[in-house]
């Protein structure tokens, strides 16, 4: 069965009729939802839900009890380590959810950095969103970087700015970048390939991926050092378990994906620059 992930911006109280219909379409259709505890659209999605009576409805939340679960439907639980209240104890759900599904129906201020983090986080696990741009009254499909730059046009110098301090938004769009151009080489050359040529070039990329994940943990355990942290302090500060420190100070890059490693460069509040040479 399909599952559709529905979530938007916070400051999306009330639903467009366009948005309402989408949604429709996919009770209609008897697809799997799931969808988000928080106030503003989470909560106007709920509604929505409800009215229409949706019974395959998943409520994710941070901790033990959700904010809002209107149609009182089954509640999926997340147990972050991160500090309750904070960005990471919020997010964990979201990640989640974005794993659990197939696509993403996203409502969008063109502003709030948490539902741009759903799409780049859907296209790293090669799902799509339709994000619906409030303001402009339109659907938009994102699937890969281009898509996404081009929905991110939309905001403004000061929410593109505020979004750049808060997850780094150019840094992910120039990783996304990179990994689309590694991807993109790797099928143009792989028809004139013999399979042993295809599958070196396969672990080629490989290593450059491993590559670019040691420079990220080596980044971070330098941060760590210069900053004079112990690793309970370390892994406090950067959202993470002190097990999963531990592993990075032991350089085990095996348990780390790009992601969650962009997520503690931020965190630490280091910048990221790429550089794709020919």
């Amino acid at each position: 069965m399909t599952t559709v992930f529905i979530a938007g911006s916070i400051s999306i109280s009330k639903l467009d009729q366009l948005v309402k219909e989408r949604i429709q379409k996919i009770v209609d259709g008897h697809l799997d939802v799931v969808v988000g505890d928080a106030d503003g659209a989470d909560a106007s999605i709920q509604r929505c839900l409800a009215e229409l009576r949706a019974a395959s409805v998943t409520v994710y939340c941070s901790g033990d009890r959700p904010r809002n679960n209107i149609g009182d439907w089954p509640i999926k639980n997340i147990y972050p380590k991160a500090a309750p209240g904070s960005r990471a104890f919020y997010t964990a759900k979201d990640v989640e959810m974005s794993r659990a599904s197939d696509y993403g129906l996203m409502i969008w201020d063109c502003k709030s950095t948490g539902t741009l983090s759903n799409v780049i986080e859907l296209i790293t696990q090669q799902k799509k969103s339709v994000v619906f741009v409030n303001k402009r009254h339109e659907f938009v499909t994102v699937s890969d970087v281009n898509s996404l730059e081009m929905l991110v046009s939309f905001m403004s110098d000061h929410a593109r700015l505020k979004a750049d301090e808060k997850i780094r938004l150019s840094s992910k769009i120039s990783l996304l970048a990179q990994s689309t151009f590694l991807m993109d080489d790797d099928k143009s050359r792989k028809s004139a390939m013999t399979p042993d040529a295809a599958l070196d070039k396969g672990h080629n990329n490989q290593a450059a991926n491993m590559k670019l994940r040691i420079a990220l943990i080596q980044a971070i355990e330098a941060h760590v050092k210069a900053q004079g942290w112990t690793q309970a302090e370390a892994a406090r500060m950067l959202g993470v378990t002190q097990p999963r420190m531990s592993d990075l100070i032991r350089h085990k890059t095996s348990v780390f994906g790009l992601e969650s490693l962009v997520n503690m460069v931020e965190a630490a509040g280091l910048h990221i620059e790429v550089r794709v040479a020919a």
